[in-house]
């Protein structure tokens, strides 16, 4: 619907139909958020539809409407089993057990190079234990009685035998030189220990992974906020952008345990478009999104479009990235940081989030829009630190045609 302007905002696309018993409306997002619609919204029980999701998604349209128990089980599979999100987890799996194949051999090349160091340093120290002087004697009884060209008789083996005996009462006697040599010798041998391989810490990681994949239930699937407001964040997206949105791919969804700047820079690293949704302790819900790649470096980087933005689903708030100055900060070791203002004496950030994702804090108005009545530093989290719970990250795919 792209094509059809709204007759009330003529800048404006529409993407909502509205109705009730008596009347049906196509309507745009700045309809949606005026005063007099959610009045008549609630005086005269008017029912939602997002256009575009209605038109690709028939359960969608199909439960906007009265349906019996068994209709509403029907829509309820459909719902469970979205097929972007059943294919996302199954290319997840495959990817994860190929990097587990991978740390395997990568264990195994390992140990190899371990196990050779061993043998190598055992090899060393049994060469150096042929130095202890009870040892030399007795090889080289031994390799006189074997050199005796002749047979050898039983004086000559009574003789060996009356050597070894000595040799083994000597060193009864001198037990404290005997072991004293040999702790000499063996000082100037390190045997090798294989303690833990890094190639298994990374595998533990990659299994814990493979876990939270693999028994991921469908219901932690959806989008943090409700499906109309994701699809009006969507629009919005598509219409700065003046491209339309060819696919939203989820490519990361962890909850509080898992948060950390490890996981979410190995998700986000080299990728542009993301579109980020955060709930808080304090049950806040808010996000952001950036056309700008997340390159793993510090840096401060400008939005030339000025298209990224902050938002509070809580308040149903935008806040733009402002003319001029930087839309996001780079930070190796922390979570997403955005708005880093460096024109003050004291420079601040808009949203900054540490590694742990419950430390950190918010300054809006600096380089994104704030109005007057928002608190600068609790208007998104609730409260002065974030306390993550649980964050999403999208990806949002262009049509290039």
């Amino acid at each position: 619907m792209n094509n059809i302007l709204c007759k009330d905002h003529p800048d404006n696309s529409i993407i909502f139909i509205i109705w009730n018993y008596t009347t049906v409306k196509f309507v745009c997002d700045e309809c949606m958020g005026t005063n007099l619609l959610e009045g008549d919204q609630k005086q005269e029980k008017w029912k939602k539809l997002a256009i575009r999701k209605a038109f690709k998604e028939p359960e969608y349209f199909l439960t906007q409407f009265d349906l019996n128990e068994q209709s509403k089980l029907v829509m309820t599979t459909l719902q469970k089993c979205q097929d972007a999100q059943l294919k996302d987890i199954i290319q997840k799996i495959e990817l994860c057990i190929k990097e587990i194949q991978l740390i395997c051999d990568k264990i195994i090349d390992e140990l190899k190079q371990e196990v050779i160091k061993l043998i190598n340093d055992k090899d060393f120290l049994r060469n150096q234990l042929h130095k202890v002087s009870y040892y030399q004697e007795f090889k080289d009884l031994i390799e006189n009685l074997n050199n005796t060209k002749s047979t050898v008789s039983h004086d000559v083996v009574k003789q060996a035998e009356n050597k070894l005996e000595k040799l083994f009462q000597d060193i009864g006697k001198n037990s404290a030189s005997f072991n004293k040599e040999i702790q000499q010798v063996s000082e100037t041998v390190k045997i090798h220990r294989i303690n833990g391989l890094q190639g298994i810490v990374q595998l533990k990681v990659q299994i814990e992974q493979f876990k939270q994949i693999s028994t991921f239930k469908f219901s932690r699937l959806k989008p943090i906020v409700p499906e109309e407001y994701f699809q009006y964040l969507l629009n919005k997206i598509s219409l700065d952008a003046k491209k339309q949105i060819k696919s939203t791919d989820r490519i990361f969804n962890l909850y509080k345990d898992n948060l950390n700047s490890i996981n979410f820079w190995n998700c986000v690293k080299d990728k542009e478009n993301l579109l980020m949704i955060f709930e808080s302790q304090s049950g806040n819900i808010f996000g952001a999104y950036t056309p700008l790649k997340w390159v793993y470096e510090d840096k401060e980087i400008m939005d030339p479009s000025c298209n990224s933005f902050l938002f509070s689903y809580t308040h149903k708030s935008i806040h733009q990235n402002i003319k001029n100055r930087c839309a996001l900060l780079l930070k190796k070791g922390k979570g997403p940081c955005f708005g880093q203002y460096t024109y003050s004496y004291t420079p601040s950030k808009d949203l900054y989030i540490e590694g742990d994702f419950q430390n950190g804090s918010a300054d809006l108005g600096n380089a994104y829009t704030k109005e007057s009545s928002q608190h600068s530093s609790t208007h998104l989290f609730g409260q002065d630190t974030p306390n993550i719970i649980q964050c999403q990250i999208f990806q949002i795919i262009f049509k290039w045609w």
